[in-house]
C-alpha cells in the first residue's frame, strides 16, 4: 500500500513537473505575443496617421488639379489682358492729347 502511494506521489510529481514546464513555456510565449501585439498596434497607429496624411495630400492634389487652368481659359485670359492693355494705352494717349 505504501509503495502504491509512493508510486502515485511520484507520478503526480512528474506530471506536476511537466505541467509546470508547460506553464512556463506558455507564459513566455504569451509574453512574447503580448509584446508583438503591442508593437503591431503601434505600427498600425503609425500607418493610420500616414494614411490620413496621404488622403489629405490626395484631396489637395485633386483640388489643385481642378483649379489648374485649361488651355481655353488661358487663351481667354490672354485675350482679356490684351484688350485691357490696349484700352489702357488708348486712355493714356487720349490723356496726352
Amino acid at each position: 500500500m505504501v509503495s502504491e502511494l509512493q508510486s502515485t506521489l511520484s507520478r503526480l510529481r512528474s506530471k506536476s513537473g511537466v505541467l509546470l514546464e508547460k506553464y512556463h513555456a506558455l507564459k513566455h510565449e504569451n509574453e512574447a505575443l503580448a509584446e508583438e501585439n503591442r508593437q503591431l498596434r503601434d505600427r498600425l497607429a503609425q500607418l493610420d496617421k500616414e494614411l490620413e496624411r496621404l488622403r489629405l495630400d490626395y484631396d489637395y492634389l485633386q483640388m489643385a488639379r481642378m483649379i489648374t487652368p485649361t488651355r481655353e481659359s488661358v487663351m481667354q485670359s490672354r485675350e482679356i489682358l490684351a484688350k485691357l492693355v490696349h484700352d489702357v494705352d488708348k486712355c493714356i494717349s487720349q490723356l496726352m492729347e
